[in-house]
């Protein structure tokens, strides 16, 4: 190829990205369904302030491909907000996953304890249940001065809303309980 068309394909490819909104992302379609969810076995966690993000399914070469699920560190004031496919006439899009601010529901009281919390323990996560569920992890909830273990659930998707799932936070010596709530998106 000469010199100066692969300057020009250069240019043109430049010029395109340049156009394009900072952070901007090609819209990602499928006309197939995606597959339910799969069980995962969510192993230990690194340590105390970190959450399970759930895997999850992705179109690559015209076909469905599984994405694992991984352990991720707490943001403080922050939560995860898990991709997901939507239906949208005959084609499912993608809604790649992002962080976003943790709002609070109006009747929602902090739980703030210098005793760190144990290391999530491992979860075998059964199939799902349908394609529109997801799975909550288990984790380890404050009561009566202790961490008491809450097994983990599948929970079915909603439309507008996203679940803010419960993790600790640590802030200087302490530790901050987080979520366990539904936030619209």
């Amino acid at each position: 190829m000469k010199r100066t068309t692969l300057l020009g394909i250069l240019l043109a490819v430049t010029a395109i990205a340049a156009a394009l909104p900072a952070g901007a992302q090609v819209e990602i379609r499928a006309r197939i369904a995606p597959p339910a969810l799969r069980a995962e076995v969510i192993p230990r966690a690194p340590g105390p302030g970190h959450y399970w993000i759930g895997g999850h399914w992705g179109w690559e070469g015209g076909r469905w491909a599984w994405n694992g699920g991984h352990w991720v560190e707490a943001r403080r004031g922050e939560v995860w907000v898990r991709p997901h496919w939507a239906q949208v006439g005959a084609e499912w899009v993608f809604a790649p996953g992002h962080w976003t601010a943790i709002v609070p529901p109006p009747a929602y009281t902090e739980v703030v304890t210098e005793t760190a919390p144990p290391v999530a323990r491992v979860e075998v996560v059964s199939p799902a249940p349908g394609a529109d569920f997801f799975w909550v992890p288990g984790f380890w909830r404050w009561a009566g001065g202790t961490h008491v273990w809450v097994a983990g659930r599948w929970e079915r998707s909603r439309r507008d809303e996203f679940w803010v799932p419960e993790h600790w936070v640590r802030v200087d010596r302490r530790w901050h309980f987080n979520g366990g709530h539904w936030q619209h998106r």
